[in-house]
């Protein structure tokens, strides 16, 4: 096989958490007497931790270190109520043990939600979960992806980064390695066409990059 390692993204790319992540936004707005945001809203603001999603959301409010914190607390009891996989990715994640690929997760969202969202849906599947952790730096920085790369005793040239953003993209080229991204995620197809024409359209197209 081409790769050995194949890492991907979570939100809008192995699970769709728009749902969950508007409730939870619209339940802290609420708190602060602030208007709420709609799906689409939501959706547009999602890929780069949450801080910048109820940044956007608040309107940039002072009380944003208060509405993270209730954000988190709210979400901490309701980050599954609305989240699915996406039609495709088990057979995806099932290839890739076949083939002796090794996978794993490497997202901004919050580690102390990634684990549990992972097990609740993917159990027994990742060889790794990280996330975002006080210290650690997040994406597009590369350097912690390279770390994990190093880790597990790869090269950049054996990885397959699996994302849907402007995010995914900017870290793929700041780590030099190459990326395939999702269009049925956060971001549509136009949106990505921007940045890359490395697209795919369906979970199960993703199979399709991983060669022979």
């Amino acid at each position: 096989m081409k790769y050995k390692l194949v890492i991907f993204d979570l939100d809008g790319t192995i699970l769709n958490t728009l749902g969950d992540l508007c409730a939870a936004s619209n339940a802290a707005l609420q708190e602060f007497h602030l208007p709420e945001i709609t799906l689409e809203q939501t959706q547009s603001y999602i890929g780069n931790g949450i801080r910048n999603l109820l940044l956007q959301a608040s309107n940039y409010s002072e009380q944003i270190d208060s509405i993270v914190e209730f954000f988190k607390e709210y979400y901490w009891y309701h980050f599954n109520d609305f989240t699915k996989p996406y039609e495709g990715i088990q057979e995806v994640f099932q290839f890739c043990k076949d083939k002796g690929i090794r996978i794993g997760v490497l997202t901004n969202k919050i580690e102390e939600i990634a684990l549990p969202l992972i097990e609740a849906h993917f159990p027994n599947t990742m060889d790794f979960v990280f996330g975002e952790i006080e210290g650690r730096t997040r994406k597009p920085n590369p350097e912690f992806l390279l770390s994990i790369i190093k880790r597990y005793g790869y090269t950049e040239k054996d990885v397959l980064y699996i994302g849907d953003s402007e995010v995914d993209i900017l870290t793929c080229k700041n780590a030099s390695i190459e990326g395939v991204f999702v269009s049925y995620g956060f971001r549509t197809k136009n949106q990505l066409l921007q940045h890359t024409n490395c697209i795919v359209d369906s979970a199960l197209d993703i199979i399709t990059c991983l060669g022979e």
